[in-house]
């Protein structure tokens, strides 16, 4: 089961890759129409909004599995490897707890959104839970990578990096 969710969550990251490079190209698709064409679109703008939120919120589960988070370990990092693994699971439990409250949290706007039909204030007029959906979603496979990594790391198994950190670390 944690490999099917690895597998998961680096296909998300993939999509998400994949849409940042699509929102890349409609701005500057948007630019050149705008500036040197004189013909804006309607579209471009809110498109690479939509694709930047899905994106950042369908890449947050890979990316805490892998340790691409901001990490601090000023502290940490003098401590011994005992203590490190503590300090890791204790970091895992607390970002499980808050993706819960989040994505209770957004779910509960993002339906109050589909029940009220919402719609963005723009030329689209998309229904607004297509980008609040996103919250609950990438919250909830948070929570589950973070349970998953919790489990790894009682289970004995070292963090990528060797749970140093030094691959995303902030010293």
């Amino acid at each position: 089961m944690f490999r099917l969710l690895d597998r998961v969550t680096d296909l998300l990251a993939q999509v998400a890759a994949w849409m940042f490079f699509a929102t890349a190209a409609m701005i500057s698709y948007e630019v050149t129409a705008r500036y040197i064409f004189n013909a804006p679109t309607i579209w471009a703008e809110e498109l690479s909004r939509v694709f930047l939120v899905w994106g950042t919120f369908l890449a947050m589960a890979a990316l805490l599995r892998r340790r691409s988070h901001i990490r601090i370990t000023l502290i940490t990092g003098h401590l011994s490897a005992a203590a490190q693994r503590v300090c890791e699971i204790f970091a895992m439990a607390m970002v499980a707890l808050l993706s819960a409250v989040a994505g209770w949290y957004g779910g509960t706007i993002a339906y109050d959104s589909f029940e009220r039909g919402r719609t963005t204030a723009t030329m689209l007029d998309l229904p607004q839970w297509t980008l609040e959906v996103t919250v609950p979603l990438g919250f909830g496979l948070l929570f589950a990578q973070a349970l998953v990594e919790t489990l790894r790391l009682l289970a004995g198994e070292t963090p990528p990096g060797g749970g140093d950190g030094e691959d995303a670390a902030a010293h």
